[in-house]
Parts: structure tokens; sequence; C-alpha cells
């Protein structure tokens, strides 16, 4: 019989620790009873929100979102990434600029997004584009700058077109940085389109957080906020397992 890994025991520890303690805040009336209602109230909260149907359309909205602008970024970063990791010119000029930006709260760029795109999917789909480019952009342009030299110079010497030498050479030698800078970019969209839900909005999981709280119902709103983080957590498991499997095959192991 196989032992259960420790850090997953330790994981489950921590987890019914927080539950324990999140119980015992509520029952001492410390705070205010309604701000710390129940684990079984929030949990019996989103079974209804997941049962009833209430969940799945904002759901629904939030996935449209972060994917488009997930997808949007990761076409425009990657091309981008190769160029600069492929020129140490362009990289010396435009690489500071860009982390600067990506140190930047994506969230001051809303009211313009707002202004340009209007208040509907389209506005959540650039916060979560902006969010996601930069984790993209940084790993591809370090994955293309670490790219062995001599690879491109066999390419070429055979008469490969520059075509030929970034599908054939680059992404190849990229596939473990730009499967990390996925999963971080993932993370940002969902993130990002959520931070825009919240803001204006009449659907999407951000929009239903802080409909719940408007109205103060606050179970409903930990349910809410618990549902959001196991989405995330499942999108998070699902790249992590897409990056073990490559690197378990990748030449790259010690990337």
């Amino acid at each position: 019989m196989n032992k259960i890994p420790r850090p997953l025991l330790v994981q489950a520890g921590t987890v019914l620790l927080l539950l324990a303690l999140w119980e015992v805040l509520g029952e001492s009336r410390v705070l205010f009873q309604a701000l710390v209602p129940g684990v079984l109230e929030i949990l019996g909260a989103a079974w209804i929100q997941v049962a009833t149907g209430f969940l799945w359309p904002h759901f629904l909205v939030t996935l449209y979102e972060a994917s488009a602008g997930f997808l949007a970024a990761a076409f425009s970063a990657i091309p981008t990434g190769i160029l600069l990791g492929a020129n140490p010119f362009l990289r010396k000029v435009l690489e500071p600029p860009i982390l600067y930006f990506a140190a930047t709260p994506k969230i001051i760029l809303y009211p313009i997004f707002l202004m340009v795109l209007g208040v509907h999917f389209e506005s959540k789909m650039a916060m979560a584009a902006v969010s996601a480019f930069f984790p993209l952009v940084i790993n591809a342009t370090m994955g293309a700058a670490s790219v062995s030299g001599i690879f491109i110079k066999v390419a070429r010497s055979v008469g490969a077109s520059g075509f030929q030498i970034v599908t054939r050479v680059y992404l190849p030698s990229m596939l473990l940085p730009i499967v990390a800078g996925m999963r971080l970019g993932l993370g940002a969209a969902i993130v990002g389109a959520i931070l825009g839900e919240l803001k204006v909005s009449n659907a999407g999981l951000g929009f239903i957080i802080i409909q719940a709280f408007n109205h103060f119902r606050i179970a409903d709103m930990y349910a809410s906020i618990l549902l959001t983080f196991v989405f995330a957590a499942v999108v998070n498991l699902l790249m992590t397992l897409i990056l073990g499997k490559i690197r378990r095959f990748s030449p790259q192991r010690g990337f």
C-alpha cells in the first residue's frame, strides 16, 4: 500500500486547521457574527449555487473572457518574445520597459478599456489579455535568448528559412519556458477578467461576488469566492500536469 506523500498530509492538515480556526473565530463573536458565517453555511451556499445552475452562466462568462484574453496575449506575446530573444539589441532596448510595465498594477488601465471598448465582454477580455501578456512575453524572451546559437547556425547552413528556424529550432527549444509562462499567464488572465467584473459588469464570477457583498449576503459571497478559487486551482493543476509531461520528455529538464 502506497503511503500518502508527506507534503499532501501537511497541505490537508493546514486546510483543516484553517477551517477550525475560521469556525472558532465565528463562534467566538469577536467579529460581527454575520461577517464570519460557519463553514457548513458557506459550503451549503456553494452547493446551492452549483446545484441550482445559478453559477454556470457566470462561470462561462468568466471562462470566455479569460480564455479570449489569454489567447490574444499568447498570439502576441510569444512572437514578441522570440523576436526579443533572437535580437540582443532589441532586447536591451525593450526589455526594461516591459519589466517596468509587468510590475505595474494592470487595473489602472481598466478605465481606458471601458472608454474604448465599453462595459461588455470586450473590456474584460482586454484586462485578461494585458494581465497575461507580461508573464508570457518575459518567459518567451528568456526561452528564445537561451536557444543555442549552434542550432541556429546549423539551420541556416542547410538553407532553412526564417519561418523554419522559428518553428523547428526556436519553438521546440522554448517549449518548457513557454508552457511555464502559459501557466502563469492563464492565472493572470483569470484574475484580470474577474477584476474587471468586480468594477463594471452584469455577469461573471466577479459580478456575483460583488453583488452578494452589496446585498450583504456574506455566506453567498464567501461561497462564490470559494468556487472561484476551485476554478482557478483546477486550471493551475491542469497546467502543472501539462508542464510535468513536457518536462519529462524534454531535453531541457534542468530549466
